[in-house]
């Protein structure tokens, strides 16, 4: 609780002072209570070229983007009410479902915040520069772009001039729509694909087998701290080698939380064997040791290779996979101020021929689904008090 006594104080200072300051602040950025804007059109041309290139190409791309979209919406929305079941019901099954606070939630370690922001702006320019091509692909006016921030939460925008927006086809503003998230997606494939082959990708440097597990960093306060370093490389645990994080995990869910066992660790090239005494997880129900961001090692093949850059390439493209597709999941639902929510509504118009039906039937969903998600959120709190990511 102290956490969040704190981050309010952090934020009500932060706003107050911004407050203050915004008569100072250049005419392009605008302040208004938890809201902070700055628009800009020094991007606008090289959205036009990006949208104008290539209209085929991307007409065919966002068409696909739709029914990704809907089939997206659908998923996401069944992922969640089943979650919210098991929340309810059957906890041992359930997964939190949690905002992402630096602090709170998110890990305040240097390799988190790092892997966190990259893979935010990561996701905020593809997904805001898609709607943006999209737009001017349908010969839709882009009046802007910029930055902004709510309370705590970063974002970025691209905004369609509304006018033109209103006026075109219904298939041109579904394809706008369905462009951010889909690029996500498709961004989220391609770092899954990546990391997935990052050994053959390293091989020419690393080898392709691993040997143990790294430890880039420990978690404050847990069992790990103060007896592994950063950048060991944890060979065996209770006489059971740890070759990957999935052996790892398996050996953790197998030996007895609080326990006291051997471990067998490669530090600056030297084998140490020492006791390590287990902790407790009440997430995952099994012993804990406290390593953020584990890493299977794989060794280098030359002495002069860094033995991190493993860790930071497919720890880089493991955070981008996870934030980018669950932020284009989420976004796909019927939820107010979502895309997912504008598709939904021209979707239902079209099946429906009635826009008085469309509309209710449209907030409906969107009460619904937003209902399911704070739900999700809100329990998971409660049930999973301690969880923190990263």
């Amino acid at each position: 609780m102290d956490q969040w006594i704190i981050l309010l104080y952090v934020v009500v200072v932060f706003w107050s002072l911004l407050l203050m300051a915004k008569r100072f602040l250049p005419k392009s950025v605008e302040v208004r209570p938890l809201l902070v804007m700055w628009k800009t059109t020094k991007f606008n041309d090289a959205i036009d070229r990006l949208g104008s290139a290539l209209k085929p190409v991307w007409n065919v791309l966002w068409n696909m983007g739709i029914a990704v979209s809907i089939g997206g919406s659908i998923y996401i929305t069944y992922l969640l009410a089943r979650n919210l079941y098991y929340l309810s019901f059957k906890v041992e099954d359930a997964s939190p479902v949690s905002l992402l606070i630096p602090g709170i939630t998110l890990s305040l370690s240097p390799n988190t915040l790092f892997f966190f922001g990259l893979s935010i702006a990561i996701i905020l320019i593809s997904h805001e520069l898609s709607h943006g091509v999209a737009a001017r692909a349908e010969g839709i006016k882009v009046k802007s772009t910029g930055l902004i921030l709510l309370a705590i939460i970063p974002g970025a925008f691209v905004e369609p001039d509304e006018e033109d927006l209103n006026k075109a086809k219904k298939s041109s503003q579904a394809r706008v729509y369905a462009a951010g998230s889909t690029a996500n997606i498709l961004i989220a494939l391609l770092a899954l694909s990546l990391v997935s082959n990052a050994p053959y990708i390293l091989s020419p440097f690393y080898q392709t087998t691993p040997l143990g597990v790294q430890v880039p960093e420990n978690a404050a306060g847990s069992p790990a701290e103060g007896v592994l370093k950063n950048w060991d490389v944890i060979l065996s645990i209770n006489g059971s080698a740890t070759t990957d994080t999935e052996s790892l995990a398996k050996i953790l869910n197998a030996t007895t939380p609080n326990s006291t066992v051997p471990i067998v660790v490669m530090r600056d090239g030297e084998v140490k064997t020492f006791d390590f005494k287990m902790g407790y997880s009440a997430t995952t129900n099994s012993s804990y040791m406290g390593i953020i961001n584990a890493l299977s090692y794989y060794p280098p093949k030359y002495p002069y290779i860094s033995t991190s850059f493993p860790f930071y390439l497919t720890g880089s493209l493991s955070w981008i996979f996870l934030l980018s597709l669950n932020v284009g999941l989420i976004n796909m639902m019927p939820v107010a101020s979502l895309d997912g929510n504008k598709l939904a509504g021209i979707m239902v118009r079209f099946v429906l021929r009635d826009e008085k039906k469309s509309v209710q039937i449209n907030k409906l969903l969107g009460w619904g689904c937003l209902a399911i998600l704070v739900l999700n959120i809100s329990l998971s709190f409660m049930i999973f008090p301690s969880f923190k990511f990263g």
